[in-house]
């Protein structure tokens, strides 16, 4: 509840305030101030955490403006902040006698009540102050009742709390700012196409507004659109970092990994590169086949940021397309111990092991990967096809059965089941399963292969996928 904006001078002129403040409780000596000052001062510790000052200097500004609806505010809002509730209520229903107009003093306490999730009554409140506030409070009102609404987790409401401020304030930052996570949650990109279009109409160097109309650009998969608003914003605004890797990575998605390239190295040429800008330039550099150059990508992203469990998941990726399953092993068991609760990291785990001969492994990382996510075919498929190289051809039917029972996609499993049948040596049931199956998804028999490769040899299978082609 800031009511002051600091620059470097005004900033050097509060450490002057809070310094002299200092000063006259070391000596001793009773300070007074100006109400502005002591505003300014109180500010100063509550943004800095020191609470127990903040409090310490309102009680002395008070002292000397005892009917001050402002400085009781202050103190209202440290005793808030310092979860005494109650003492904070009272602070407040005083400073409305001293001035009722004060819209501070509502929007606090509106506050207060969504922190006791009292959010009728903090919605009730503000509703009100819509009638009576000047117009000039009207988009602090309106971003009040945004975070009553976001607290309550009703984001539709949100949205047009946050469209009702912008008609009122359309620069307003706080407003725009907040706007992309709310679309993102309602998936309302459409929605706020008309509503950005109108304030850059209003104000073409709305940088903020251009962004988030790129941003539901790329919400609705128009991923040209977005980077021609992203663009405008790079522009207006030339030092934000963000806009290039946006720009890089709808190029990436788009396939156009050159263009992504370039965009990088023009980020790089202005900002010092991340972990994630290192990710990304990896992810590019794979998209074009030069797994050798991907790596090194990794690599620094990864020396950049030890923790980033996707540049070794990514690297190992790398080594699978090559065939180098040792290596591919060794960055999934690191990706793995960073991150032990990833679908895809068990996955890749599993299925590294399994081509080096970790059968104990494997089977670890499927059953984890089960355990993440029950309803997932993926990991039954390994598990089942580990167990049949095994020779545990029942065992690996009890796995198979299990995931289609419950598992969303079936279709592998169901191949698994029929490359199961002709591994039993069950020709009769293989041969009528498999022409049901390609009747039902021809592209997806691949899986029967990767079950088990000596089926690309099987007379029987070969001739009923070539009577399909």
């Amino acid at each position: 509840m800031s009511e002051f904006d600091y620059n470097p001078e005004d900033m050097e002129m509060v450490m002057q305030l809070v310094e002299q403040y200092e000063q006259s409780v070391k000596a001793e000596r009773v300070p007074f101030f100006d109400q502005e000052d002591y505003e300014r001062i109180i500010e100063y510790y509550e943004e800095s955490g020191r609470f127990e000052n903040a409090l310490e200097v309102a009680e002395q500004a008070l002292s000397q403006y005892p009917y001050s609806a402002i400085l009781l505010l202050k103190k209202a809002q440290v005793m808030f902040e310092m979860k005494q509730i109650d003492t904070a209520l009272e602070l407040l229903d005083k400073a409305a006698i001293f001035d009722n107009s004060e819209v501070g003093i509502y929007l606090l306490r509106a506050e207060i009540y969504t922190f006791q999730s009292r959010y009728k009554e903090a919605i009730d409140l503000l509703e009100s102050l819509l009638e009576t506030a000047e117009a000039d409070d009207l988009p602090d009102v309106y971003l009040q009742l945004c975070d009553v609404y976001e607290d309550w987790e009703k984001y539709y409401e949100v949205y047009d709390c946050l469209v009702a401020c912008l008609r009122l304030d359309p620069s307003n930052e706080e407003a725009l700012n907040r706007f992309n996570y709310c679309v993102e949650i309602t998936e309302r990109f459409e929605d706020c196409i008309p509503v950005h279009k109108q304030l850059i109409d209003t104000d073409p160097y709305n940088y903020l507004a251009w962004y988030n109309l790129g941003c539901a650009y790329r919400g609705l998969g128009r991923y040209m659109d977005a980077i021609d608003a992203f663009e405008y914003v790079q522009a207006i605004q030339e030092e934000i970092d963000y806009v290039f890797q946006d720009i890089a990575e709808l190029y990436y998605k788009l396939e156009e990994y050159d263009k992504a390239l370039s965009v990088i190295k023009d980020l790089c040429d202005i900002f010092e590169a991340d972990d994630e800008i290192y990710l990304l330039q990896g992810k590019c550099h794979e998209g074009k086949g030069d797994l050798k150059m991907a790596r090194y990508c990794y690599r620094k992203a990864a020396h950049d940021n030890p923790g980033l469990s996707e540049a070794y998941f990514r690297i190992g990726e790398t080594y699978k397309q090559e065939g180098m399953w040792e290596q591919a092993y060794k960055a999934f068991q690191k990706a793995s111990d960073l991150e032990k609760q990833h679908y895809d990291f068990c996955l890749a785990m599993a299925e590294a092991a399994l081509e080096i001969g970790e059968t104990d492994v494997a089977i670890d990382a499927c059953e984890t990967a089960i355990d993440i996510f029950v309803n997932r075919h993926e990991a039954y498929f390994i598990l089942a096809k580990l167990m049949a190289a095994s020779g545990e051809t029942a065992t690996a039917r009890q796995i198979i059965e299990k995931g289609l029972e419950i598992a969303k996609s079936t279709i592998e499993l169901e191949y698994a089941m029929c490359a199961l049948d002709f591994m039993e040596n069950h020709w009769k049931e293989g041969e009528q399963q498999l022409r049901q199956l390609v009747l039902t998804d021809f592209d997806a028999h691949v899986a029967l292969f990767d079950f088990d490769e000596s089926l690309h040899t099987h007379p029987v299978v070969m001739n009923i996928l070539a009577e399909q082609n």
